[in-house]
């Protein structure tokens, strides 16, 4: 008897792990198709009450964007129909997902839709019979759905309980024919036959066919968060069947890996966090040549108090080896690297240490060039565009020295005592020195003379180096000062709206950590001026103000073309 009691609670604990796991996989997801590439999720309900929390309803958003003429209104109208009447439940997740296929006549084709939850589809139909741009367009049934095909390429497709609106494209390629010693458009494409055959997958797949079984997608949404984002390396296999050349277990190192990724609206910042699942094949690899931490110490002496960008990443460059030889094209790259330049692919790989950074500073306006002055404060002489500093220290010593001599011969570097530099500086970055210890790349000679000189201390927030340390990638932009140097002088029709993006955000700060034998994570931050109001309700007084500056700007340029040419633009102005 108790052995029997034992095996029925066991039994319902079961019964219960696979209903909650079951529950915890997005409905919608079973319309996915495994082969998407790109999927964006938006959680409209969440967000909704978090603007609600901070003061801001969703129809005084849309009084704000939409004004009291009666261009406005109608459109406003129009909205409003398909927000309440329409049927749709915005109370559910939104998805957006993106697919693309090698075809027949090796063209590529992509297909981006949009997947929605219904809560009456018979509202959505009588909604589709009095819009003005749907209302002439007949509604047709296929045996899971109906559709209607507003444009070609474009469809909507809805049955009791989802909502598809599809854009489909298919890109041809002009054939050359021999004969008549020219090309020739590619065969003609029926668009909405292959929206249809796409659309009408997504609503007949099994299970089985469709992202509810991939569980890097499904665990996802075990983290409460008001986006999410999904990426598949299975996407573009098909595409490797078209290379000219064949790699060896190509498809083995880039089948099966998965990036997903949330975003959350929380106070005074965003926060991303991301995950990169590798197959075994790739991790058996990623795992042998781990790589270190970043090197701090080569951004800490950068002489300058205004810095906007901050980069650094650490790795080991034998995983470059590791990886030609998974892929069995080691001896095959030596061959051809010994050809065309005499070097080895080891030569490459080894010739530096595999440490990196970036640092970027001073960023403004250069310049305006005379024929766009157009008052006396775009006169004004801007400040110059900024410097910038990029180190890499040299890892194999005889093998950065085969490629800085290759550099000689071939015209592009002198060498100077004991060092190598540009014989003929570029205008852009214009300062090259590498010597036996590191190769810097610098914006003006001045900037690397103070930067080699390591008298000055960077000013970098110390809580941002703290969340430096032990990553393999770090990554800083102050934002607020970017927009500062770029905005202060600003004339433009949006002004108003890069004014508003420098009073929303602070700066942002991006890490990854090393690799844990299964996946990699990396976050990334941005912060906001405003430390006590959450992020999304501080994003949504920017984002308002940029649709302001849209329409504005979009009614002047319709009202300009109608007093130029009061019977309409000629189609001819227009195509072209």
């Amino acid at each position: 008897m108790k052995t029997l009691l034992r095996s029925a609670l066991g039994i319902v604990f079961l019964s219960f792990c696979l209903v909650s796991c079951k529950n915890n996989i997005p409905k919608e997801a079973r319309y996915i198709p495994k082969d998407a590439g790109l999927v964006l999720v938006m959680d409209p309900q969440q967000m909704q009450d978090k603007l609600q929390k901070g003061g801001i309803s969703i129809d005084s958003l849309i009084s704000r964007i939409f004004k009291n003429d009666s261009a406005d209104a109608k459109e406003k109208a129009m909205f409003d129909d398909m927000r309440l009447q329409a049927g749709i439940d915005w109370n559910e997740k939104i998805f957006v997902f993106i697919s693309q296929k090698l075809n027949a006549d090796s063209n590529n084709s992509v297909t981006m839709s949009v997947l929605g939850s219904l809560k009456d589809s018979a509202k959505f139909g009588a909604f589709t019979r009095r819009n003005e741009h749907l209302k002439n367009i007949s509604v047709q049934k296929a045996q899971d759905f109906s559709y209607l095909l507003p444009h070609e390429g474009t469809m909507i497709a809805w049955n009791d309980k989802q909502i598809i609106v599809t854009h489909h494209s298919h890109n041809t390629k002009a054939v050359y024919d021999s004969a008549a010693m020219r090309f020739k458009p590619g065969a003609p494409v029926d668009l909405n036959s292959e929206i249809k055959e796409q659309v009408t997958r997504y609503f007949t797949q099994k299970t089985s066919e469709s992202l509810a079984e991939v569980t890097a997608f499904t665990n996802m949404f075990k983290d409460k968060a008001d986006g999410y984002m999904f990426t598949n390396s299975n996407s573009f296999i098909s595409a490797l069947n078209a290379m000219p050349f064949q790699i060896p277990k190509l498809e083995d190192l880039l089948k099966d890996n998965y990036t997903t990724a949330t975003l959350t609206f929380e106070t005074g910042k965003i926060v991303a966090k991301m995950t990169n699942y590798t197959n075994p094949t790739l991790s058996s690899v990623l795992k042998q040549y781990a790589g270190p931490a970043v090197d701090l110490s080569l951004v800490q002496h950068y002489p300058s108090s205004n810095i906007d960008v901050l980069w650094l990443t650490a790795f080991n460059p034998e995983l470059i080896g590791g990886l030609l030889k998974q892929l069995e094209v080691e001896g095959l790259a030596n061959d051809l690297l010994q050809k065309k330049i005499g070097l080895s692919s080891q030569d490459l790989y080894k010739a530096l240490k595999g440490d990196m950074a970036v640092v970027v500073s001073d960023l403004g306006m250069s310049s305006v060039e005379p024929q766009a002055k157009t008052d006396e404060r775009s006169m004004m002489k801007k400040k110059a565009w900024g410097k910038m500093i990029f180190i890499a220290p040299v890892g194999d010593k005889a093998s950065f020295a085969k490629i800085m001599d290759k550099g000689v011969e071939q015209g592009l570097l002198e060498k100077r005592a004991s060092a190598y530099m540009l014989k003929q500086p570029l205008n852009s970055f214009a300062f090259l020195v590498a010597d036996d210890k590191n190769l810097v790349i610098a914006s003006d000679s001045v900037t690397y003379s103070a930067y080699m000189a390591k008298t000055a201390t960077a000013a970098i927030n110390k809580d941002v180096l703290e969340r430096f340390k032990g990553k393999t990638g770090a990554f800083y932009f102050d934002i607020a000062t970017t927009l500062n140097g770029f905005t202060s002088d600003s004339t433009g029709h949006f002004n108003h709206s890069l004014v508003s993006a420098k009073q929303t955000f602070k700066d942002m700060i991006g890490t990854s950590d090393k690799f844990d034998g299964d996946a990699q994570k990396a976050s990334f931050e941005v912060r906001m001026q405003n430390e006590t109001q959450n992020s999304l309700v501080t994003l949504t007084s920017l984002i308002t103000n940029i649709a302001i500056d849209m329409r504005v700007q979009a009614k002047k340029e319709r009202e300009s073309e109608e007093k130029m040419f009061p019977g309409g633009v000629p189609a001819i102005i227009r195509t072209n």
